[in-house]
C-alpha cells in the first residue's frame, strides 16, 4: 500500500490556486519487504519505481504541472487498518517540530515521510495535520478517480501541421456543454505554433492541461469529474485519454 497526501499549487498566468491532494495506491504482497525496517529506502523506491495500482483519489488539484509544498507518504503491508495507520501517524507526529523539514520513521509493517519545502517552515504541525487527515480521510472512504469509471464524453480535436496545430471541441462535446453554460454558448478555436508547443510542454507538462479549460470553459477539475477527455488527432488518428495521457 501506498497513501500519500500532498499540498500542490498550481501557476496559471496570474492565478495561484493552492490544495491538497490524496492518492491511494494497492501493491501485491510480494512487492513490498516483509520488514520495512530492513529497507532503509523502501518510501524512495516504492515512490519513485513502482507506486503500485491507483485505486483512489482525492483531489483539490488535478494532477499534473503542480509544484509539491508539502507531502506525507505512507508505505505499507496490504491489509493494515485505520487504528494501525492512525496510531503511528501520532508516533511520527511527535517527531515534527519547527527544525526539520523532514521526518522518517517506519516499523515492521509501516513507514512514513513527512516533508514541507522551506517556504513552510514555521507550520510544519499544522502542515502535518492538515495531510494526515487528508490522507486517513481517503483511507477510510476510498472512492476511485471519476475518470478511471467514466467514459469520456468531452472529445477535442487536435489537426496537427508540420508548423502548428489547431484545437477546437467535436459538434457532439458543444451540444453538451451549452447545457452546462447555455444555449448561446460557444467554444474558442486555439492555434499553437510548434515551437511554442515544445515550449511549453517542456516546462509546464502536456499542452492539454493548458487548453483544454480554454475550449471548454470547464475547470480541469470539472473536466475529471466528467470522466476526462479524449484528445483526437485526426490527421494521425492518434487518441489520448486525459487525465491518464494513455493512447487509446
Amino acid at each position: 500500500m501506498y497513501l500519500t497526501a500532498q499540498r500542490v499549487r498550481r501557476i496559471r498566468g496570474n492565478n495561484t490556486e493552492v490544495g491538497i491532494d490524496a492518492f491511494l495506491h494497492q501493491h501485491e504482497d510480494h512487492e513490498l519487504p516483509n520488514d520495512m525496517q530492513e529497507d532503509k529506502h523502501i518510501i524512495d523506491r516504492v515512490v519513485n519505481q513502482n507506486q503500485g495500482k491507483l485505486i483512489a483519489e482525492s483531489v483539490d488539484l488535478v494532477p499534473g504541472g503542480n509544484s509539491v509544498l508539502s507531502f506525507v507518504d505512507i508505505v505499507g503491508r496490504e491489509g493494515l487498518d485505520k487504528e494501525r495507520i492512525q496510531e503511528f501517524l501520532d508516533r511520527v507526529e511527535r517527531d515534527v517540530n519547527d527544525t526539520h523539514t523532514t521526518v522518517t520513521k517506519s516499523a515492521k509493517d509501516i513507514a512514513v515521510r513527512f516533508e514541507i519545502t522551506y517556504g513552510l517552515q514555521g507550520q510544519e504541525l499544522r502542515e502535518y495535520h492538515a495531510l494526515k487527515e487528508r490522507a486517513i480521510r481517503l483511507f477510510e472512504s476510498p472512492e476511485p478517480p471519476k475518470w478511471h469509471t467514466q467514459n469520456p464524453w468531452i472529445v477535442i480535436h487536435c489537426d496537427s501541421s508540420d508548423d502548428q496545430s489547431k484545437f477546437s471541441v467535436s459538434a457532439a462535446t458543444t451540444e453538451k456543454l451549452k447545457q452546462i453554460h447555455g444555449l448561446t454558448w460557444t467554444s474558442a478555436r486555439v492555434s499553437v505554433d510548434r515551437q511554442t508547443k515544445d515550449n511549453v510542454e517542456s516546462i509546464h507538462g502536456d499542452l492539454v492541461q493548458h487548453i483544454a479549460p480554454i475550449l471548454t470553459g470547464l475547470t480541469l477539475e470539472q473536466i475529471a469529474a466528467q470522466g476526462g477527455l479524449i484528445l483526437h488527432d485526426p490527421s494521425i488518428e492518434k487518441k489520448i485519454k486525459w487525465p491518464e495521457l494513455m493512447e487509446i
